[in-house]
């Protein structure tokens, strides 16, 4: 019994065709040609010719449509159309059909170098996998050096990857790939936590030495770099910059307390020579007191004139000895005083120079501005001014407009640059009294004491026109350099935090309105009763 046909396009070959094929499957038949044609004369109603054994044309051709049907689905409307022409016996049709069909199966050479060759998924999936286990051995297990049971682990698993040859066994290598990444997630958790305790015990370490060390200038200024570079981002580069000036300061230092030590040894020796001069001056004089008092006596005890006469002669000859010992004692202790005093000079030079170096350290490396420790030490000394004398004192938060993009389009050693540049065009331009210090990145904060608040506008606008007409150069290339500036007028008894809070404020303001402008921050809230 024939399947149902219903839901089959009878006048599409196509269709016919398919299902024909289907039903040679459901039946188990074998794919002959008059299997394939009693099948499709069954669907199409086509009254089916009796059987016969005897090859001819038309069953070969019909066989050709069916093979065709088969390996070469994409010629499955030119087998239909060859179908077709076999059935109405229009040969000169089938002709034509076969001849289009040959040319469709022929492939045509091509002129130009045959295309190469993709890799099989085997050869790609294989390269993947070694390229995997490279990664965990030479790039994730060096990275764990740190951690040696972690970096057991990434070679463990490279080698699962690399002999990883079927879906099982590349499933259990990715599942320890998984608890790796887990038990890096852990390590770097707890290698954080770790370097924050360290920090912050450092910062105690250094505080203390600090409270201990308050009159010796030259190695606060030491101390006050370590606790800014501890307190800051661990960034490796501002690490190796703050060794290598400290490194620098710590050399010169020492070659500064040499030459003091050796100048106060010499201050010492000296006044030891000039006291043991002054002794034996004064032990000189005793001596002659007594050789005076001995002649007094000779005299009264005598009345022989050749005696007074050699007594007289004595005295003479004593007193010229005593005055040539006091001459040549008085040019010792000159002399001895002299050097005494060069000695003393000699250490207040030395020590005017050990300020000189602990002042290096306040700087910004990068800069030569103010570093966040010399702000905060400037900052106190003219806000201190400020209240004794009644005087104005603003300050001046700018930023430089752009900067992201500047460093992303040229590089960060051009965006140092800029920063390098701005700060000489603002030490040119600002008055000898005025500061300047980099707070971080791209910010710095001026310091302008003795100042109103629109002197301040004004010279921070100065300061603008100033950059824009000294143009920054890189590579030869003029670069506009801009910044957005907030002032405040710092109030009677104001912090250092919230007066930079209010001068930020008005930065950003300026910065919302379309950046290279000044803006003035609010008067600061009266101070409640």
């Amino acid at each position: 019994m024939a399947e149902p046909s219903d839901k089959i396009n009878l006048n599409n070959p196509s269709e016919v065709a398919r299902e024909t094929l289907r039903r040679l499957a459901m039946r188990r038949l074998a794919p002959t040609p008059d299997n394939y044609q009693t099948l499709y004369e069954e669907i199409s109603g086509v009254p089916t010719a009796p059987p016969s054994n005897a090859p001819s044309a038309a069953t070969v051709l019909a066989g050709l449509v069916m093979d065709l049907n088969l390996h070469h689905p994409h010629l499955a409307d030119s087998a239909n159309a060859l179908d077709q022409s076999i059935r109405k016996e229009d040969w000169a049709m089938s002709r034509k059909q076969l001849g289009q069909i040959s040319r469709l199966l022929i492939a045509k050479p091509e002129k130009s170098a045959p295309p190469a060759v993709a890799a099989p998924p085997a050869d790609n999936l294989a390269l993947l996998r070694e390229s995997l286990a490279k990664t965990l051995e030479f790039g994730v297990a060096s990275l764990l050096s740190h951690s040696p049971s972690l970096a057991d682990k990434a070679k463990q698993i490279a080698v699962a990857f690399r002999n990883a040859n079927n879906e099982s066994s590349l499933r259990d290598a990715l599942a320890k790939l998984k608890n790796l990444w887990v038990g890096i997630e852990l390590q770097g958790s707890d290698t954080h936590d770790q370097q924050e305790t360290l920090k912050r015990i450092l910062l105690l370490l250094v505080e203390n030495i600090g409270e201990l060390l308050d009159d010796d200038t030259w190695l606060r200024g030491q101390l006050d770099m370590v606790q800014e570079v501890i307190a800051g981002p661990m960034l490796i580069k501002s690490l190796q910059e703050a060794e290598k000036r400290l490194k620098e300061v710590i050399y010169k230092q020492s070659m500064v307390k040499h030459g003091l030590r050796e100048a106060t040894t010499r201050l010492k020796a000296t006044m030891t020579t000039f006291v043991s001069r002054l002794s034996d001056t004064l032990a000189a004089n005793d001596e002659y007191q007594g050789k005076i008092t001995a002649h007094v006596e000779r005299i009264h005890g005598t009345e022989d004139v050749i005696e007074l006469n050699r007594i007289l002669e004595s005295l003479i000859n004593e007193t010229r000895i005593a005055q040539a010992d006091n001459r040549r004692a008085h040019d010792q202790l000159v002399h001895e005083r002299d050097t005494a005093v060069q000695a003393e000079a000699r250490i207040m030079q030395l020590e005017a120079q050990l300020t000189e170096m602990s002042f290096l350290v306040r700087e910004d490396p990068l800069t030569g501005s103010l570093n966040r420790r010399g702000m905060e030490d400037e900052f106190a000394r003219e806000a201190a001014r400020a209240d004794r004398h009644s005087s104005q004192f603003c300050i001046a938060v700018i930023d430089i407009d752009n900067f992201k993009a500047l460093n992303d389009a040229r590089g960060h050693q051009t965006g140092d640059d800029a920063l390098v540049h701005l700060v000489a065009v603002a030490k040119e331009e600002l008055r000898l009294t005025d500061h300047i210090a980099r707070m971080g990145g791209e910010e710095f904060l001026v310091m302008l004491p003795n100042t109103p608040l629109e002197g301040a506008v004004k010279i921070i606008t100065r300061l603008q026109r100033s950059l824009t007409k000294k143009f920054f150069l890189d590579k030869n290339e003029q670069v506009l350099i801009t910044f957005s500036a907030g002032v405040a007028l710092r109030a009677k008894g104001e912090g250092q935090d919230a007066s930079i809070a209010r001068a930020d404020a008005a930065m950003y303001v300026a910065k919302q309105t379309g950046k290279n402008r000044v803006c003035t921050a609010p008067d600061a809230p009266a101070a409640k009763a």
